[in-house]
């Protein structure tokens, strides 16, 4: 069913119903707003017709614990803040500089739709993985460069003993290297909720209600990309085309790519 309600003389909506109890629990809708849908004759305050609403889910300063040091996350911008500077706006927290753009998308009906957040789109992520890239590759260079030195040393093809310790020597640092690659990626994420890459496109990983990666969850990201890479490639390029910008990995983690300044 869709409503409308009047705000400041002015007819808003259609809302539809869980979106119309979201306006109560905000406030914006009260006991004595009018509302209308279809089939009623007159506009009737919102009292008459749905009942008297819970009061608004704006905490009173003065009934606030000492939470200073509570650290929680802004559900629109997903910056941190401690608890006591957050406005709680139904099941959604919102800072001081979100609430009137977060109140603006409820008059709306905009829902709980997280919009004041810049996605990282498909291009913008793929040039901070190429310089991620760029820079892992220096790094295993120079440590390789000794072994590759050793490839042209004149008698290796005829002495199988150092062409097969060679050889071992390779797969090893092979492996080590895809090692360190995740290690990388993982421990980056999830104590910096970014790779260097993405600092230098100010690119930020969080999760969906705007708190960071855990250590946990920044691993089965970085396996989740399996994934995306297997399906030759669909699965990153799925975030030029989703409305957040979420690549396959990214929606089975309930993960964003977003930008933090």
């Amino acid at each position: 069913m869709n409503w409308y309600y009047a705000d400041q003389g002015q007819q808003k909506g259609p809302v539809e119903e869980p979106a119309l109890d979201r306006l109560v629990q905000a406030g914006v809708v009260r006991d004595d707003t009018l509302v209308w849908h279809e089939g009623m004759e007159t506009w009737q305050k919102h009292s008459s017709v749905r009942g008297f609403a819970p009061a608004p889910a704006f905490p009173s300063p003065g009934a606030l614990p000492n939470t200073a040091g509570d650290i929680r996350y802004c559900g629109e911008c997903g910056r941190p803040f401690s608890a006591n500077e957050l406005v709680a706006i139904g099941p959604v927290s919102v800072c001081a500089t979100c609430k009137p753009i977060y109140l603006q998308k409820l008059r709306e009906g905009g829902g709980l739709a997280v919009g004041a957040r810049r996605y990282g789109g498909f291009w913008i992520r793929l040039a901070a993985r190429v310089v991620d890239g760029i820079l892992l590759n220096v790094v295993f260079l120079v440590v390789r460069l000794p072994f590759g030195i050793a490839m042209f040393t004149p008698g290796l093809g005829r002495d199988p003993g150092a062409l097969a310790a060679f050889v071992s020597t390779t797969l090893v640092f092979t492996f080590m290297s895809a090692v360190a690659t995740a290690c990388y990626e993982i421990f980056m994420i999830g104590l910096r909720g970014a790779t260097i890459g993405k600092m230098i496109f100010g690119l930020k990983v969080i999760r969906a209600d705007g708190s960071p990666v855990s250590l946990g969850l920044a691993t089965g990201r970085y396996f989740a990309q399996w994934i995306s890479a297997i399906t030759f490639g669909i699965g990153y390029i799925m975030a030029g085309f989703d409305d957040q910008k979420r690549a396959l990995h990214d929606r089975i983690c309930e993960t964003r790519v977003i930008y933090s300044r």
